[in-house]
């Protein structure tokens, strides 16, 4: 669980740009002989939360992890400059080698989303989505799914506060946890809020019909980012997308569970190779 993970260490850049003063890093986290699999953290995370991961998969890939604008005390600044998949393709060009699978978690689901979407999309042979938020294109933008929103949003907040507390957490008082949310939703301000909630809506406009990649979307039983009937519409609408709903799992399963999602990861990569999806990149998909 959180509490028992070691502390994060610090890995140095191996590429990095800058645009619009909002810079991009890459970071190897583990150095295995395997193929490259490349992460994409969420809105108010960072690289090092898939270090965790790095760990479980050392050895048997290559795992790069992104250190994306929307960082943890971004200015959303960035969305001027393009959208997350914009971002994200953008970073992928400092990478040295071919990419084969890509992990994202939260916005960073949504980046490697939007990328999948795109007519040029990357030749990628598989692609994991860690509790994205997704809105089906039938949900009507209006201020009630503002407010959904900002509850969902509390909910991944919260959840990322009490991994990173750790054991200190046990015990606690809840309305102190309480002021703690309210300190980093204050810190992100209304402004940084609705930003990420027009990149949510705006996930209604994807043609998800296009994806060809092999994709595996995980979500939490009791997490509204993508609750059952959004799921549901999703993998209806896009052949290649599958949804699972997990017990016990929070927004942020993929730093407190990370061997779990290792496993998953692994498994998923050799049921589609068994089926004959894999070729190497995306194969007969």
């Amino acid at each position: 669980m959180a509490g028992e993970r070691r502390r994060p260490q610090d890995v140095p850049e191996t590429a990095a740009r800058e645009t619009g003063g909002h810079r991009v890093g890459v970071r190897v986290l583990a150095d295995g002989s395997g193929p490259l699999v490349v992460a994409v953290h969420g809105a108010e995370g960072g690289w090092r939360e898939w270090q965790p991961l790095a760990r479980e998969l050392a050895g048997d890939y290559r795992l790069v992890a992104l250190d994306l604008p929307w960082r943890a005390g971004n200015d959303y600044g960035w969305g001027d400059a393009g959208t997350p998949g914009t971002w994200l393709r953008g970073a992928l060009e400092l990478l040295d080698g071919p990419v084969h699978s890509l992990l994202g978690h939260s916005l960073g689901g949504n980046a490697v989303l939007e990328l999948l979407c795109a007519p040029d999309a990357p030749d990628l042979a598989a692609a994991m989505l860690f509790a994205p938020f997704y809105r089906p294109v039938e949900d009507t933008v209006d201020d009630a799914l503002e407010r959904e929103f900002r509850a969902a949003f509390r909910f991944a907040v919260a959840d990322g506060i009490r991994i990173s507390l750790g054991t200190r957490y046990d015990g606690m008082d809840e309305a102190l946890f309480e002021m703690i949310v309210d300190t980093t939703l204050d810190r992100i301000g209304p402004a940084g809020i609705h930003s990420l909630y027009l990149r949510f809506a705006a996930t209604g406009t994807f043609p998800v019909a296009a994806i060809r990649t092999p994709t595996r979307v995980l979500v939490g039983e009791s997490d509204p980012a993508l609750v059952e009937r959004r799921a549901t519409a999703l993998s209806g609408a896009a052949r290649a997308v599958t949804v699972s709903h997990r017990p016990g799992y929070g927004h942020c399963f993929h730093v407190s569970h990370a061997a779990e999602i290792a496993a998953e990861f692994t498994g998923f990569l050799a049921g589609a190779a068994g089926a004959g999806v894999l070729t190497g990149a995306r194969g007969g998909a």
